[in-house]
């Protein structure tokens, strides 16, 4: 009887939503939404509807607002228009109408229509591992997805728990087109399995520690029958938060991959901010997000900076 009454709760976005709430604490939750919602009353952002080079976001209910100071920062300091596409990971119809409000002319891409695209063109291949690990690992939409379901050349990956302080000289053209796959550099080693055992398995020893939140791609770099031998490998389930980048390290790796500069950080220390382009804030670390990433933003003018691009 209780597992059963747990099981309804669950499937209740309120009670996820009390939880929530209980976790982070009260007053954490309300300085966090002090600062977010700072970004609520900025202009829209108009991108472009097609291009060589394309931004790509997967965000839910949680971070649909974090999302939203990553692509403004983003747009905001690099003066480009590159063509937008929002991919649903779960948010509720308010936020994605929110959503269209701060980016009118996105590609908003639902989950319904993915699974049609996606799903037919790995049934027809016959990639069934594949198949099955999208369907059982939302995060990984970001791989098969994203560049299953893009004409453009580049693909631009961006993590809704990112920021950008200055121009992000490396995801611009001309210098765009000249770049191998481009991948931040992370704080630690964070692959499914070592790179000897990557390399035994699979015939390829990926560069260590890529993070593809932010990365720069090129849509042929990623090749899906590398991705399906791949999953033959029992450790590549280990830990499905990981395993998304090691297939994008593989993929990378055979096509020719680097860091970007020191200035695109993974670091979960607090630190100073001035020659930094960008800075991802990933799980446990979270809370830097609120209490020195959009602070900082909100220092050096970001506000002021998007209602002046508007006006122009």
């Amino acid at each position: 009887m209780i597992d059963a009454v747990r099981t309804i709760l669950r499937s209740q976005v309120w009670w996820l939503q009390l939880r929530e709430l209980q976790r982070e604490g009260v007053a954490a939750a309300c300085r966090r939404l002090a600062t977010q919602r700072a970004i609520d009353r900025t202009p829209p952002i108009v991108t472009d509807r097609s291009g060589p080079a394309e931004v790509r976001v997967l965000t839910w209910r949680r971070d649909w607002r974090n999302a939203v100071w990553a692509l403004k920062s983003f747009y905001a300091y690099s003066g480009v228009r590159y063509p937008l596409y929002l991919h649903d990971g779960g948010w509720l119809e308010w936020q994605e109408l929110e959503l269209r409000r701060h980016f009118p002319t996105a590609i908003f891409v639902g989950k319904a229509e993915s699974d049609r695209v996606v799903e037919s063109w790995l049934e027809e291949r016959e990639y069934e591992r594949s198949l099955a690990y999208r369907r059982k690992n939302g995060v990984t939409r970001k791989l098969f997805d994203f560049f299953l379901m893009s004409q453009a050349e580049y693909v631009i990956t961006l993590d809704s728990d990112l920021l950008f302080f200055r121009s992000p000289r490396e995801l611009l053209q001309p210098s765009i087109r000249e770049a191998r796959n481009l991948y931040a550099r992370d704080s630690a080693y964070f692959y499914s399995m070592t790179l000897d055992e990557l390399e035994d398995a699979i015939g390829i020893r990926p560069k260590p520690y890529f993070n593809p939140g932010p990365s720069l791609a090129s849509r042929r770099s990623i090749d899906f029958a590398l991705i399906e031998r791949s999953l033959q490998q029992p450790k590549m389930f280990d830990d499905k938060w990981v395993t998304e980048q090691t297939l994008h390290a593989l993929c990378g790796s055979a096509h020719g991959a680097d860091y970007f500069p020191d200035s695109y950080v993974i670091d979960p220390r607090p630190g100073r901010l001035d020659e930094v382009i960008c800075k991802h804030y990933p799980g446990r670390y979270r809370d830097r997000l609120y209490t020195e990433g959009m602070p900082q933003l909100l220092q050096q003018g970001f506000i002021e900076r998007l209602h002046a691009l508007a006006a122009h």
